[in-house]
């Protein structure tokens, strides 16, 4: 084949140009030739999707070893999405028997999720110790949404993430983009040493704000430690952060809003938070070489309405139903105090 004569560099280009969707979209497409195979598989690994499901059937093959040393040499982009529980059948319970909600609700039920969830946290473990070791991978993002059931909706909402798990991803050098959207569960204390009271993922996130041009969260718990970059650090490359503080549309059976709340044994409300976190994402700012876009999110009441603040303007905007969190959204001229007073009655999650 005369592409493949051509320069190895000139043959990357032409191949990373090609994308990995190309690939993904038909596997056949991977096995043309032994040669055309090496570069073909590691365009195809450059943007790696995962769920929970594949990354158990990723773990369990025997080809995990010559997959994994793909994932280390070849990902450039990790996309990581999970959901909880979703393992239903495993206690044989029809959704419209009216004791099913008691047994997973009772100390059986909870063993197997718990067992279940250690599972989970051992294979993340497992993978983050993998990309750990990544010369490549420059773009993480972690969507960890809320167990549902599929037609018990009257479960306690039960947390599935381990503190230490999220964690070991954040030990990946060399991070350009960071998106957590962990609105789904808490982090869960899992070991001793991370029990106490000044142990939380914001100090790890705000580690990594040395070098990273871009920063999206949205946590059941944060604080404006997460913002907070080593001392000393100014011209940050960091030019785009959003955070929400919003958990309105977490989940489809949630109605009523909750907004996230802050680390440790803060006693200020919602209020007290957002202003912190508003503060901080000024002083932040300020240390940002060229910042695009800098917003902290939130919702109003009545109508739970999605508000951002705009750090570099100083004004509140009003986004659409639906939108993005960095869309340009309406500019309010005359904020509402009462809608802020109405926020801190829902300071806390309504699971808790």
């Amino acid at each position: 084949m005369a592409l493949l004569k051509l320069p190895p560099e000139t043959l990357i280009q032409i191949f990373d140009h090609v994308g990995s969707s190309y690939f993904r979209s038909d596997l056949s497409r991977l096995t043309v030739c032994k040669q055309w195979s090496e570069y073909a598989h590691t365009t195809c690994f450059q943007d790696l999707y995962v769920t929970q499901k594949t990354l158990r059937r990723l773990l369990s093959s025997p080809y995990v070893e010559s997959s994994l040393r793909l994932v280390k040499n070849s990902v450039e982009t990790l996309d990581l999405i999970l959901k909880g529980f979703e393992d239903w059948d495993s206690i044989p319970l029809s959704g419209h028997d009216p004791q099913a909600v008691n047994v997973w609700n009772g100390a059986h039920g909870h063993a197997v999720r718990a067992t279940w969830t250690t599972e989970l946290n051992n294979d993340l473990l497992y993978l983050a110790a993998i990309i750990q070791q990544s010369r490549r991978l420059r773009i993480l993002r972690i969507q960890a949404t809320s167990e549902l059931h599929p037609l018990l909706r009257f479960l306690e909402r039960r947390d599935y993430l381990f503190l230490s798990t999220i964690r070991a991803f954040l030990l990946v050098s060399n991070l350009t983009s960071l998106e957590l959207d962990l609105c789904g569960t808490r982090l869960i204390p899992h070991q001793s040493q991370e029990r106490g009271e000044g142990i939380h993922v914001c100090t790890s996130i705000a580690a990594l704000l040395t070098t990273l041009r871009r920063l999206r969260l949205r946590m059941r718990s944060i604080c404006a430690d997460v913002l907070r970059p080593p001392q000393h650090c100014t011209d940050l490359k960091l030019n785009e952060m959003l955070i929400n503080l919003s958990l309105s549309n977490e989940s489809p059976v949630t109605t009523s809003a909750a907004h996230a709340t802050c680390c440790g044994s803060s006693t200020g409300g919602f209020l007290q938070l957002k202003a912190d976190m508003e503060k901080q994402a000024q002083v932040l700012v300020a240390q940002m070489a060229a910042p695009k876009i800098v917003r902290i999110l939130a919702h109003a009441l009545p109508r739970i309405e999605m508000r951002a603040f705009d750090v570099l303007t100083g004004r509140n905007v009003a986004l659409s139903e639906g939108a993005e969190w960095d869309d340009e959204g309406e500019v309010i001229e005359d904020q509402v105090s009462d809608d802020e007073s109405e926020i801190s009655d829902l300071s806390s999650d309504d699971d808790e």
